[in-house]
């Protein structure tokens, strides 16, 4: 699972772990967690939804339970953090600057998104349903769009 799932959970610990560098931290949680839980998985769903519902769930816990926080105001492409990528406009940064003001429930639903999942996917990790999760998705690249291209 983790060969398949691995760079999903580092760019899932990328985009929740908020400042100071906690990004490897929560990555091992994370993947303490999954080893922890990993007798307790039944079989129910596939592994990788069972794998993405633990890593988000202990992301979300993460940011709460030392209050964490992320920007939640909508920046232009020249005033977004530079991230891993470099200059300002660079596709990486303005993509970590949009999730930056998506709210918890519409982050999720992107970053699953961006990981191919399909709205059932999406919707049996988060629990939301699969027309939910695609009215979502739906607002979420018009709000891009908007900020974004049309700006």
């Amino acid at each position: 699972m983790l060969e398949t799932h691995g760079a999903a959970i580092r760019r899932l610990a990328r985009v929740y772990a908020g400042a100071d560098g906690e990004e490897e931290d929560l990555r091992q949680e994370i993947l303490f967690q999954l080893w922890r839980g990993l007798p307790s998985f039944r079989g129910d769903s596939a592994p990788g939804t069972w794998l993405y519902r633990v890593a988000l769930n202990i992301a979300l816990t993460w940011r709460r339970r030392a209050g964490r926080r992320v920007a939640t105001h909508p920046m232009p492409p020249e005033e977004l953090p530079t991230g891993t990528a470099g200059a300002p406009g660079d596709p990486v940064a303005i993509l970590e600057g949009f999730l930056a003001t998506l709210g918890e429930v519409d982050r999720s639903v992107l970053l699953l998104y961006m990981e191919d999942l399909s709205y059932q996917q999406i919707a049996d990790v988060t629990g939301l349903s699969a027309s939910a999760v695609g009215v979502r998705v739906h607002r979420i690249k018009q709000a891009f769009m908007r900020r974004y291209v049309e700006a």
